[in-house]
């Protein structure tokens, strides 16, 4: 926002008095500070606000130029403006991206464009190279989608109204309140509006898949073709590298941001300096504090990014809070990110507690609730760091995973300069591996920006002197790329609707050996199962020890998770087409039948100080509630399930012949072994597993392809004829297992169990 610098000196308004000029003046001088930058400085349009209603004056020189309408924290369309006859039209046309793509409306290639409001025009004797509109309904009450899945309240008319406007240099901004209903839940919101004026686009760079940026239009999904999203960054001298940038990205601390927090957010943004001068940019970032001036300005502009405090703590329902994200402002013609909002909402409870189930064995100060600020603080850093990632153009997805060599998770030198999983931008988290006999500095335990996020920047933000368009880029991106060939952890894939290998499984340590790594966590996972207790200590209810407990059996299935990604399992390593090799690899046979051993014997058999801990009598008064069995079926169902036993398949027919007989049989020795035994007795928890895996079985197999419709949706989610054969024959040999089992119990709820089993495999059986 540009000041407007009106001096007079005394003999000036001794002249303009004895002129009779001085109550000119004065009005002069009021509708300036009132609306301090009009015309050509505001780039065509004004707003004012009259009886209530808001006009919008719009220049003839802005018809048909590109704008953005933004809405602030929901979402922003490039539009235009157009006169047809006595309206004006504001339109939501397709956008030409620089590099040849056309960027669709709402992502619906049929729409040519999408006209958001028809204004008559008003007054328009009053305005000699413009016309005036009631812009009034367009920001109060306009359904606007502003992508394709976006939901809109409905606002309830008469309860809204526009609070202020401001006119700025090239950005005019909207602030209301509106009561809005959904599902017939009224609230009132906060909904501010901008019409901002484009700059001339930058150089786009292409957008590979191989890399984890967003697309022009982040709330796209993936694509194939287009501009990523990143920052305009260009070198003060261009004959240094590094050198500075002529404008640093630089964020605001917004004024809701704890002044406790503040050196920590600070450090998690300035954590992603290094990445950038790999890129050829020193001091790329600034973290700042709000001018005093703009304080006083509008609550949003395009004009700065900043870090908003979103973390409602006390407030009931917003304990366990985590939803942290980044509001980002993209100009499709080129990619380039106008601004980007860090909203940092994830709750103390949240943090804390997941820090607590990984890492309190191996932090003192993680023994005791509420945890010490200097903890806290580290880990508000850990998500800032992560959210920044995104404000740079980083997506969620896979970074590196599978890669990492399991030995140097518990290595302290190697934790110094590499950390534990390669990316901020990981679902990994905080180690939970090393042990306490490592000595491990807790600073080194949490996630931190790490090797394959300087890969990312470099690859996205260096320039490339000697090239005159993003086609001319390609050579020496390329280069960069293809040390992923012998870089595991610079690759990278989106995340999978159902993982298809343990290089897109969360909530882990990263890193190439996943049973170690589960026998690891489970050493970790009964320390705290003991330090439970203590934390607990003091507490009026159980609320706080039962929240924990299950926090700590998600960890335990999530570790579980990561074993039986192998199953089934392929490492992934995206290819262009020139580029050798396939992109899908089979996990080596032998580890995925390890890996089934291991289900076998910790996932469906789990141990007292987990399923039965010494305060269960504080959490439990009914089986309604075992969290754990939960987590037991889910895995058995996931275990079997139909996109898992279709890539054993594709397996099968290339290099793994048998392997799927195999693993299923395995499974079934381990879920049945009492079969075995000279004395039969079977626990319930072992009963309610054993039933769930027929029904499986025998749902799978009852299940209806639509072999009239080969191609039908519905089929990729049901099993194969092959797998339906392979489950067939193992409930043959169980049936007969069961039938001479039967002789032998002497248990009557074990025998009456093994009658069930025998009724339900019935269904699918008695063709015999």
């Amino acid at each position: 926002m540009k000041a407007i610098d009106m001096h007079v000196n005394h003999w000036s308004m001794k002249r303009i008095k004895s002129m009779g000029m001085l109550p000119f003046l004065f009005t002069l001088f009021f509708e300036l500070a009132a609306c301090p930058l009009m015309g050509q400085a505001n780039n065509g349009i004004q707003a004012r606000l009259e009886n209530d209603r808001l006009f919008l004056d719009v220049q003839d020189e802005l018809l048909d130029k590109p704008l953005l309408l933004v809405r602030y924290g929901k979402g922003y369309q490039q539009v235009v403006w157009s006169k047809q006859q006595e309206y004006l039209i504001l339109k939501v046309p397709r956008v030409q991206s620089l590099v040849g793509t056309m960027i669709p409306v709402n992502q619906d290639y049929k729409i040519e464009g999408l006209i958001l409001e028809r204004f008559p025009i008003v007054d328009q004797d009053r305005l000699e190279d413009g016309y005036r509109v009631d812009a009034t309904a367009l920001f109060l009450s306009t359904e606007i989608k502003w992508y394709r899945n976006f939901v809109e309240e409905t606002a309830v008319p008469g309860e809204g109204f526009v609070e202020k406007v401001f006119n700025l240099e090239g950005e005019t901004i909207v602030q209301t309140r509106r009561t809005v209903d959904r599902n017939g839940n009224r609230k009132t919101i906060i909904a501010d509006f901008s019409l901002f004026h484009l700059p001339e686009p930058m150089r786009p760079r292409l957008f590979d898949p191989r890399m984890g940026y967003f697309v022009e239009d982040i709330k796209e999904g993936g694509h194939l073709s287009g501009s990523i999203s990143r920052w305009r960054l260009a070198k003060k001298d261009s004959t240094i590298y590094p050198s500075d940038p002529i404008k640093p990205i630089t964020f605001y601390f917004g004024p809701k941001v704890p002044d406790t927090w503040k050196s920590y957010i600070k450090a998690g943004i300035l954590e992603w300096l290094p990445a950038f001068e790999a890129a050829g940019f020193t001091n790329a970032i600034e973290v700042k504090e709000l001018p005093e001036d703009i304080t006083k300005g509008p609550r949003h502009s395009m004009e700065r990014s900043m870090i908003k405090w979103e973390a409602y703590s006390g407030i009931r329902g917003a304990e366990d809070r985590a939803s942290s994200t980044v509001d980002t402002y993209v100009d499709f013609r080129s990619g380039e990110i106008l601004k980007a909002d860090i909203v940092l909402a994830s709750s103390y409870q949240n943090l804390s507690d997941n820090y607590f189930v990984r890492c309190a064995p191996l932090d003192k100060r993680a023994q005791h609730y509420p945890f010490p600020d200097d903890l806290l603080g580290e880990l508000i850093q850990s998500v800032t760091a992560h959210e920044a990632g995104h404000a740079f153009g980083l997506r969620d997805g896979n970074y590196g995973e599978f890669a990492y060599p399991f030995e140097k998770m518990r290595d302290r030198e190697w934790l110094k300069t590499m950390g534990h999983t390669p990316s901020a931008m990981t679902y990994a988290r905080h180690n939970f591996i090393a042990q306490p006999e490592d000595s491990i500095s807790p600073s080194l335990l949490i996630q931190r920006v790490g090797p394959m996020d300087s890969h990312q920047i470099q690859w996205g933000y260096m320039l490339i002197p000697g090239t005159n368009g993003p086609y001319e880029e390609i050579p020496e991106l390329e280069r960069i790329i293809k040390i992923q060939d012998t870089v595991p952890w610079y690759r990278f894939n989106l995340d999978q609707y159902k993982p298809i290998g343990p290089n897109n499984v969360n909530e882990v340590v990263d890193n190439n050996d996943p049973v170690r790594t589960a026998n690891l966590g489970l050493k970790n996972l009964e320390r705290v199962m003991e330090l439970l207790p203590q934390v607990h200590e003091g507490r009026e209810n159980s609320m706080h020890l039962e929240r924990l407990y299950t926090k700590t059996v998600e960890l335990w299935y999530h570790e579980m998770a990561f074993v039986m990604s192998l199953i089934g399992g392929f490492e992934i390593q995206l290819k262009t087409g020139v580029q050798e090799g396939g992109v899908y690899k089979p996990i080596d046979s032998n580890r995925q039948m390890e890996a089934m051993v291991f289900l076998g014997e910790h996932a469906f058999e789990v141990p007292d100080w987990l399923a039965a801990p010494e305060f269960s009598d504080r959490l439990y008064h009914t089986t309604n509630d075992d969290v754990l069995l939960e987590k037991q079926l889910t895995l058995l169902s996931e275990t079997l399930g139909p996109f898992r036993m279709k890539r054993m398949e594709l397996m099968e027919r290339s290099t793994y012949k048998g392997m799927s007989k195999w693993l299923l049989a395995q499974l079934m020795n381990n879920l049945f072994k009492e079969m075995n035994r000279n004395s039969i007795s079977i626990c319930e928890r072992r009963q309610k597993l054993q039933r769930a895996y027929i029904k499986l079985l025998v749902g799978a197999i009852l299940e209806e392809r639509r072999y009239d419709r080969p191609n039908a949706r519905e089929n990729t989610y049901l099993y194969s004829d092959y797998s339906k054969s392979l489950f067939l024959g193992e409930l043959d040999g169980l049936k007969k297992q069961l039938m001479k089992a039967l002789k032998r119990v002497g248990d009557k709820t074990t025998k009456a169990h093994l009658k069930l089993c025998l009724l339900e495999m019935d269904k699918v059986t008695r063709y015999k």
